[in-house]
Parts: structure tokens; sequence; C-alpha cells
């Protein structure tokens, strides 16, 4: 008799618990395709991205912009502002290989950096480190440029060079920065 029921027992859990992850996994991957709180989905498909954004922040498309630009804003003032650019990445001659090659991650970065020192602005670079982003990897730059805090993500995905820009007052940045890191968290590469 013992042994019948433990047997019962067994057939219990062996059903029980793959029903049990199969909820599990259900409300995972649910949860990682619903917006956060206050938080609204915005998907380009020119630009071939998806990210989450404040549902009180606007929406403003610049297709006058020399590359691919999306930016989101408090629509009472001109920062915070959350900007996702893109642009195709660049190939060039080695002239030691003689062989075509593509911008690296790394050589996009010191070209901002380069611009903004030339640039008649008091720009100074707060930190640079690797990040991943998307699953891909990317470099965070988070520098001061005069009365702005500005934090660049870039990234190389499926052949266009991602920039992720956070620009707002320092005063602000405590308050607002969590907003940033939300939307960065959510961004997603599409097809």
């Amino acid at each position: 008799m013992k042994k019948i029921e433990i047997l019962n027992k067994i057939n219990i859990y062996e059903i029980s618990i793959p029903i049990f992850l199969v909820f599990v996994s259900l409300s995972i991957n649910s949860s990682h395709a619903q917006p956060a709180e206050g938080f609204l989905n915005y998907t380009n498909k020119d630009m071939k991205f998806t990210i989450q954004h404040p549902a009180s922040w606007l929406i403003v498309e610049d297709e006058k912009s020399p590359h691919e630009k999306v930016s989101f804003k408090l629509s009472t003032s001109t920062t915070p502002i959350f900007v996702v650019t893109t642009q195709e990445v660049q190939s060039y001659l080695d002239p030691v290989t003689k062989t075509l090659k593509n911008t690296s991650l790394q050589e996009y970065v010191q070209e901002r950096q380069d611009l903004l020192s030339s640039l008649d602005i008091n720009f100074n670079p707060i930190r640079q480190h690797e990040v991943t982003i998307a699953g891909n990897l990317g470099v965070k730059v988070e520098f001061d440029v005069g009365k702005f805090f500005t934090s660049d993500i870039f990234t190389i995905a499926n052949g266009k060079l991602f920039e992720l820009s956070y620009h707002d007052h320092p005063q602000n940045v405590a308050q607002n920065v969590k907003l940033a890191d939300k939307m960065v968290e959510s961004f997603r590469v599409i097809e």
C-alpha cells in the first residue's frame, strides 16, 4: 500500500513540476514584453529598434537630421532628453593591409570625443567603460559639457551604429537618471 502511495506522489510531482515551470516561463517572458509601469513601448521599423519610454514624455522623430534620430523628452521643458541616433557603419581602406575595414566602436567614441574637444565648450569627461546593450558590446561615456550632464552609449548591431544619449541639467540627474536607465535596459535591436 505504501509503495502505491509513493508512486502516486511521484507521478503527481512528475506532472506538477513541468506545468509549474511552464507557468513560470510564461510569466517571465510576458514581463519582458510588457512595459514597466508608467512606460510605453515605441518601435521604429526604419531605424530597427524598440524601446520603452516614460508615458509622459513626447516623441520627436527628426527626418531632417543627417542621421536617423528620435528624441524622447518631457513636454514642458528641454531637459531631460533621451535621444536614439543611428547611422550606417562606415568602411575605410586600411592603408597597411589594403583591405576594407569597418570603423570600430572605439573609433566612433574617439571621434565624438575629438569633436567635443575641438568645440569652444567646457568638455569634461567623467568616466568611460564597456557595457552590454541589447546583448551587444557597447561603450558608455559620461561627461559634463558646461551646464549639462551627458551620457552616451555606443553599440554596433546589424551594420548600424546606435547611439543612446541622455542629457540633463546636473541638479536633475539624480531624479531622472533612473528613467534613462530603464530606457537603456529596454532597448532592443530588431531585424
